[in-house]
């Protein structure tokens, strides 16, 4: 099956439909029960890279769990499957998706897209049928300041992106900067990281120069880099996703914004990133929420490392955050669903809120509102064509480079 196409993951056993508070299921005789998953991802469109990496990573999830035992609920092992939608990267049709998934397909428990924007609008229909929401790659405030009951963040707070970046560059690198620039993603992720930048830059004691908001669907960049250029910055901190760090990183170079450093929240983190841009994607910093080398355990998957060993293997890539908040987002669910013992909504609502673990992305505990309280970030730099975590020291692969050579003395 082409993981571009939509896709529609059919049982070829039995589907449990999982609608209202006591979904039924019934074995085939040749085969076990099967639990039924929702998606509706982002598999073309704008947002693509993103959403088919965490495909990827809900995929080996649901491989693992079949091959390892599946999810144990009232002492009956169920093996677990996913129905996904391309929801092409569009907040109205992933919304659509989203209820055609509940009231055609009967599953009342769902992994969210990818980014905030698109959530907000399939967590509102999941509300409105009582039906789980796992925010597998949503981490905006607005998501989560809508009183919902039904939707969980695997991500933390978007507004902690760039803190221990931020607290890097206050202790650690010499000369000390003092200055920095904000850019602002317009969208609900980039300015809710966008406002933590800001306020985390001046805890810190670090001037900001500017704080300019920019469109999610910019093509050229060229007059704010222009302007961010006169105000010689030392920093360049700019919330962002994949497509957005790559244009200011060319027009960059193109206008020789030589700013010591240069961070994203989102962009650089990905292969392609490097793979496009080549020797020009050295140096640039971003923010991990997961690393293989984090450390992290995990009663599911061993560890982090184990886990990153797995992914290569089978689909021959490193993954970034955005794969692993896959397989986390299943594995917290197969946690929920067992610390509930049940298939009932609610049931599972109430263990998940109630969790407070340690996997192999990391430690997990939600609050009132559904967010990660316990997650965080560390800053990564591309040295040499490779991804490497510099900070805090124990994590820390390499020292930062710093400042940034600029592009014409390359």
């Amino acid at each position: 099956m082409n993981r571009y196409t939509r896709a529609v993951t059919v049982a070829l056993l039995l589907t449990v439909v999982l609608a209202g508070c006591a979904p039924a299921a019934t074995p085939t005789p040749a085969g076990p029960k099967v639990i039924t998953f929702g998606c509706a991802v982002e598999m073309t469109g704008a947002k693509s890279t993103e959403g088919m990496a965490m495909k990827d990573g809900l995929d080996l999830w649901v491989d693992w769990t079949n091959s390892h035992g599946g999810i144990e609920v009232g002492g009956e092992s169920y093996n677990v499957e996913i129905i996904y939608y391309d929801d092409e990267s569009d907040p109205q049709t992933a919304a659509k998706l989203t209820e055609k998934l509940i009231t055609e397909h009967g599953t009342k428990l769902l992994f969210g897209p990818f980014s905030s924007a698109i959530t907000i609008a399939t967590a509102a229909i999941g509300e409105k049928y009582e039906a789980l929401t796992m925010a597998t790659l949503a981490n905006g405030e607005d998501v989560y300041n809508q009183g919902y009951k039904y939707v969980f963040s695997c991500l933390p707070p978007a507004g902690n992106y760039l803190r221990l970046l931020i607290e890097m560059a206050a202790t650690q690198l010499d000369p000390k900067p003092e200055t920095c620039v904000v850019l602002a993603l317009d969208d609900p992720f980039g300015l809710s990281c966008a406002e933590g930048i800001d306020r985390y830059a001046r805890e810190a004691g670090f001037e900001v120069l500017l704080y300019e908001k920019y469109p999610s669907d910019a093509k050229d960049l060229s007059s704010l880099l222009t302007k961010v250029k006169g105000l010689e910055p030392d920093m360049i901190l700019a919330s962002s996703l994949f497509s957005q760090a790559m244009l200011i990183t060319r027009q960059a170079k193109e206008l020789n914004v030589c700013a010591p450093l240069l961070s994203f929240t989102v962009g650089p983190n990905f292969p392609e990133f490097i793979e496009s841009l080549g020797p020009d994607a050295d140096y640039v910093f971003c923010s991990e929420w997961w690393l293989p080398s984090m450390g992290w355990s995990c009663p599911v998957f061993g560890s982090a490392k184990e886990w990153g060993d797995m992914f290569v293997e089978r689909y021959g890539y490193i993954p970034s955050y955005h794969a692993a908040a896959g397989s986390a987002a299943g594995v917290l669910y197969k946690l929920a669903i067992e610390k509930a013992d049940s298939l009932e909504v609610d049931k599972i609502r109430d263990a998940l809120a109630s969790l407070d673990v340690e996997i192999f992305w990391g430690p997990h505990a939600f609050d009132e509102r559904g967010r990660n309280i316990k997650g965080g970030s560390a800053p990564i730099q591309i040295q040499d064509g490779k991804l490497v975590a510099v900070y805090p020291p124990e994590m820390a692969e390499a020292d930062p480079i710093y400042p940034f050579p600029c592009w014409d003395e390359r």
